[in-house]
């Protein structure tokens, strides 16, 4: 009986707490810009915040727009964040920006977010 509990025990410490070690996925938490915004101005970069350290082997940032001309390129990570500068002329138009991250656990996550560029008032 002893020995079950002292198995339990270790197994539980290696799994952690309720096995939230093995379930902690990186959750977004911010976008930059922000999820929805429409911008007069075009950024010069985009940024993802996540609720851990995003693992840049597998993490990924791509934009989608009204033209094929603008692209995300030099995508690093910096403490939470997944960065990428912003390549290309941006005209007015909704862009939408794809990720894709995994965290301590390594589970594979993906997810976008769209903004609004509107530089020309009417």
């Amino acid at each position: 009986m002893m020995r079950s509990f002292m198995q339990a025990a270790v197994l539980a410490g290696v799994l952690g707490v309720g096995g939230s070690v093995l379930m902690a996925h990186a959750k977004l938490q911010k976008t930059e810009p922000a999820a929805n915004a429409t911008l007069t101005k075009a950024p010069a970069q985009i940024a993802v915040t996540f609720s851990e350290a995003p693992d840049a082997a597998v993490s990924k940032l791509s934009i989608k727009g009204p033209t094929d001309k603008v692209s995300l390129v030099k995508t690093h990570v910096m403490g939470k964040q997944l960065m990428a500068t912003v390549q290309g002329q941006m005209t007015d138009g909704v862009y939408t920006v794809s990720w894709q991250t995994a965290g301590d656990d390594g589970h594979a996550q993906k997810g976008d977010f769209a903004f609004t560029l509107k530089t020309q008032t009417q």
